[in-house]
């Protein structure tokens, strides 16, 4: 097995494009959200699980529907021990969530280790993989670092901004300097990520930001 960056085609892209817009990927298949620290119960089974409840959501970022079965999950320390295998299709703009639990259902099923999504609070990389034949293709990635996995915050592509990796931090603020920055917005699994970062004014704080979005 041959694990191959990107597609030849992806290469050219990546460098007329990437490198003017870094959180673009020409997958079309891709990361669009990660939640790597929660503290509520985000796969809805009634109790708070730090392996259970982590999530990652990938979008069809397409044009036509995609057939998911190729798709596999990984993470920096897992190389090809997959975390998750998809299957089904993906309609354009669709989104699929893969909570921990469900990984650990699929690796049980699966022959692997039943440890989740195994994302590391301290920094990780997210892979998504495309199995083509002989090869195993990187179709996208995502290296994240502390401040983005605080408790129940996210960090996901802007969908009104190229893709650009933001912080959403509704539940947790981050008013650091450090990118990726906070946008005040809240974590959405199985939704398009349609925030509108928040721009604090001068007077204003990040409490009274997240108050405006309790209301």
């Amino acid at each position: 097995m041959r694990i191959v960056a990107f597609f030849l085609m992806c290469l050219v892209v990546n460098a007329l494009v990437v490198g003017l817009f870094p959180g673009i990927s020409c997958a079309q298949l891709v990361l669009n959200e990660i939640l790597a620290d929660p503290a509520s119960d985000w796969d809805g089974d009634g109790a708070v699980g730090s392996r259970a409840d982590e999530w990652v959501e990938v979008t069809n970022a397409g044009t036509s529907s995609i057939d998911l079965s190729a798709y596999r999950l990984g993470d920096l320390s897992g190389g090809t021990t997959w975390r998750f295998g998809f299957s089904g299709t993906l309609e354009p703009g669709g989104v699929v969530v893969v909570y921990g639990s469900t990984a650990q259902t699929w690796q049980s099923e699966n022959g692997f280790p039943a440890m989740g999504l195994s994302l590391n609070n301290s920094g990780d990389t997210v892979f998504l993989y495309s199995i083509e034949g002989p090869d195993t293709l990187v179709a996208d990635s995502y290296a994240y670092i502390p401040h983005e996995v605080l408790d129940d915050r996210s960090t996901g592509r802007l969908a009104s901004n190229l893709g650009e990796w933001r912080v959403f931090d509704g539940r947790n603020p981050y008013g650091g300097d450090d990118p990726p920055l906070g946008t005040g917005c809240f974590p959405s699994p199985g939704l398009a990520n349609n925030c509108e970062p928040q721009v604090p004014v001068e007077g204003a704080t990040w409490g009274a930001i997240k108050h405006t979005y309790d209301d």
